[in-house]
């Protein structure tokens, strides 16, 4: 088939088009001197004028009558011979740049005319509704990048949840991009056109949620924008079935930044219509979509502004409104909001109109406000009745960020991990929930959270089935990794994880006096509510908890929560603390009776904790001694019969060491580690070789205490243990007092001191406080 017939009539528009803003003789010229081969009698002219009108490969190879690879084996040959005349780089030029290329080098006329005018192109961007574009740098920064002629990003999506100024962002972006192309200046993109359709329903202003009436909620509404901000009025007088051709053939002439604004609002039967136009665009056209749905082209997902922008965006607005704001109703007002832009803009607008600042927090929270219902009600509303729906409701029970597995069984879930997936992946892409994907978990802003809250509330059986799920997942969470700590204390990590999520169950369980449930995770909480994460509350609970369950007559579980109140009070060691401990203890040694044996053993050893404290050894070792009966008597297996009875070793060895027997002390702490280590009891290891450690130290053997310092700190760093932490300061400050650094000796002191105050050891910390002032 010749040159010729295989052009056809179609190859006639291609001169048509390309020769209107080309120099293609000077262009075929070039090509033909500098690569020695024939583009004016060639099918390469073909694919080169189809290149420059922006057409697709299969689109050239249907018109050319051709195979799609023989098409693409030209092209590439094409963009190889422009290389060599152009000086690119190797492999640089492809369809996305190949325009932008040409034109640097001087091969359109339109361009390099246009670019030295001072008229302004034609675009029909709104007014922006700021002064100053405020934070976003980095997202500013990937847009700007992504608009570029040399980025091969064709279509670019911005999406996040209502109000989080996804609008915002593109308009300051194009108000770049427009200023550039205007003045030729900065390295920012530059058009030839600027184009803004918006197909958003509604706009929040501070009185209401204002109805818009115009908006392009489908193609040839997109049509007519597109004609109207390029004063061709040809588009609109085409057969409806031409404008598609007509629209590309036009955009195809100049580089184009065409936004699609609130691609979510145009209906479903329109959208793909709309998705499909704007995919088979010309290369020299770069789209930008905002959307509350996540599209997976190049998408740039916004989030709430950062509390520092945030902060700013708030004295901005105020200061524009005439208010005066104090930092901490700044701070207040960004909580609320949880830093969406148009959140902040609303209330401070409220608030200038003579609203006040509390009561327009309280409105920000509410379901029915306006804020809720322009950022929310819209995609929740298309979720109800569904598996998404449940999810958020779900998610919202949860404080700190869940895992997927709590979320499915709160949503009752469990046994469709479809729905579940789907649901999940469903709210993503309507931007209500986000996916951490270091900690997979799923994070929601503290104002969504509010609205999926009153949904909750909304949903009363929903809500009452979906906190018993809730309390039952953590009850079993605590199960697997609370408890005590004489096995491994790793598992401890996982409850530091939910930390947040379990103290709402328990004040959520408290408020609803569901004590049952209070009282078996407290159970299974309390070692590590009282080594590891050190709740300022602990004596607030288990007071209430001693109160609860005097008042149901459940004896058996007051001596257990006496004792762990006691054990508290012993550790702080004041004249009061001690005083009350004694009169807790008595009262549970009355009660004994009611426990098994092992509570009593604990009972036992809680007295004799108390004697040493009081400084009564005599009384102390009594206590030991009934403790050691009780541990025989209860005929425990033998990794238990270990577990309780170490304590009647510890306890003796502190004895000793306090009368000063160090060899008695040091034989004991070594039996206590033996023990330990065959139950895998690593904190009583650790605290051990802590008592071992001061002992060498008294016994002046300065390179085994510093072997048993140094390895026993590495040890209480690692397992986030503050009071074993706190105590090794203090060893090591002796140390360093007797044998090495007097100023490191002080700092120490001083983060010894810091460690025990903050625990509430008062005696420990006067003690320490005494060594410091030691000179």
């Amino acid at each position: 088939m010749s040159d010729q017939s295989e052009r056809g009539n179609l190859s006639k528009a291609w001169y048509q088009k390309v020769l209107q803003d080309w120099d293609i003789d000077r262009l075929l010229t070039d090509l033909e001197s500098r690569i020695q081969e024939r583009y004016r009698q060639n099918t390469k002219k073909d694919l080169l004028l189809g290149l420059l009108c922006g057409y697709s490969l299969t689109k050239i190879s249907k018109d050319l009558c051709r195979e799609n690879a023989s098409v693409r084996v030209g092209l590439s040959n094409i963009y190889r011979d422009i290389e060599t005349l152009t000086g690119e780089l190797d492999n640089s030029v492809k369809s996305s740049n190949l325009i932008y290329i040409l034109e640097r080098h001087g091969y359109r006329r339109g361009v390099a005319a246009s670019s030295t005018e001072s008229a302004s192109i034609p675009h029909n961007l709104p007014s922006p509704t700021y002064t100053e574009f405020i934070g976003r740098e980095a997202d500013m920064k990937k847009l700007l990048e992504r608009l570029l002629p040399m980025h091969g990003a064709h279509m670019i999506t911005v999406h996040g949840i209502g109000g989080v100024g996804k609008t915002a962002l593109v308009l300051a972006a194009a108000y770049v991009c427009l200023e550039a192309s205007n003045e030729n200046s900065s390295d920012a993109p530059k058009f030839d056109a600027i184009i803004f359709t918006s197909a958003k329903q509604q706009e929040l202003i501070p009185d209401m949620i204002l109805q818009r009436q115009q908006g392009q909620h489908n193609l040839r509404e997109i049509f007519r924008v597109i004609a109207n901000a390029l004063s061709d009025s040809t588009i609109i007088q085409s057969p409806p079935n031409d404008q598609f051709d007509r629209v590309r053939q036009c955009l195809s002439k100049q580089r184009t930044l065409l936004i699609v604004d609130n691609m979510e609002t145009i209906e479903d039967r329109d959208r793909d219509e709309v998705i499909e136009f704007l995919y088979n665009l010309p290369i020299c056209v770069k789209v930008v979509i905002t959307t509350r749905e996540r599209i997976a082209l190049l998408p740039i997902s916004l989030r709430n502004l950062p509390l520092n922008d945030g902060l700013q965006l708030i004295q901005q607005q105020a200061e524009e409104k005439g208010i005066t704001i104090q930092d901490e109703d700044s701070s207040l007002l960004y909580d609320r909001t949880g830093g969406i832009p148009l959140a902040i803009v609303y209330a401070l607008g409220q608030v200038s109109s003579g609203y006040s600042l509390n009561f327009v927090l309280e409105q920000l929270a509410s379901a029915t406000g306006d804020v809720a219902r322009f950022c929310f009600e819209k995609s929740v509303q298309d979720t109800k009745g569904q598996p998404p729906h449940k999810l958020l409701m779900s998610l919202a029970i949860f404080p700190d960020s869940p895992i997927q597995a709590a979320v499915a069984e709160v949503a009752g879930l469990t046994s469709a991990p479809d729905s579940v997936s789907k649901g999940l992946v469903r709210l993503q892409q309507l931007s209500l929930v986000n996916l951490n994907q270091e900690t997979k978990r799923y994070e929601m802003l503290s104002l969504t959270r509010e609205y999926a809250l009153a949904q909750l509330a909304a949903y009363p059986d929903f809500e009452k089935e979906a906190r018993k799920r809730w309390v039952k997942w953590y009850l079993n969470f605590a199960y697997r990794y609370g408890g005590e700590d004489w096995e491994d204390w790793i598992h401890y990590n996982r409850l530091k994880e939910e930390e947040g999520n379990l103290r709402e169950v328990l004040y959520w369980c408290k408020n609803q006096d569901h004590y049952v449930e209070v009282r078996d995770l407290w159970l299974l909480l309390n070692h590590y509510a009282n080594l590891y994460a050190y709740w300022d509350d602990r004596l607030d609970w288990l007071q209430w908890l001693i109160e609860q369950s005097e008042r149901r007559g459940e004896w058996s579980s007051l001596v257990k929560f006496m004792i762990r109140k006691t054990w508290l009070l012993i550790r702080e060691c004041s004249p009061q603390s001690l005083t009350q401990a004694d009169e807790i203890l008595q009262r549970a040694w009355v009660l004994r009776d009611h426990a098994d044996s092992c509570v009593q053993a604990d009972l036992a050893e809680s007295m004799a904790r108390l004697r040493i404290r009081q400084n009564n050894y005599i009384d102390a070792r009594h206590w030991l001694t009934v403790e050691e009966k009780l541990v025989i008597e209860a005929n425990l297996d033998e990794r238990q019969h270990i577990r309780y009875f170490i304590p009647v070793l510890y306890h003796r060895a502190e004895i000793f060491y306090s009368e000063g027997e160090y060899s008695l002390t040091k034989k004991l702490f070594q039996d206590v580690m033996k023990s330990a280590e065959k139950i895998n009891w690593y904190r009583v290891i650790n605290s051990a070789q802590n008592w071992l450690a001061d002992i060498a130290i008294e016994q002046g053997d300065r390179d085994e205490a510093q072997k048993l310092l140094i390895k026993g700190l590495t040890v209480a760093e690692s397992s986030n243990n503050k009071r074993r932490l706190a105590r090794y300061q203090r060893s090591l400050a002796r140390w360093e007092k007797k044998w090495g650094s007097v100023h490191k000796a002080r700092q120490l002191s001083t983060q010894a001191i810091n460690g025990f105050e903050q625990l509430g050891m008062t005696r420990d910390a006067q003690e320490m406080q005494t060594l410091l002032d030691c000179r």
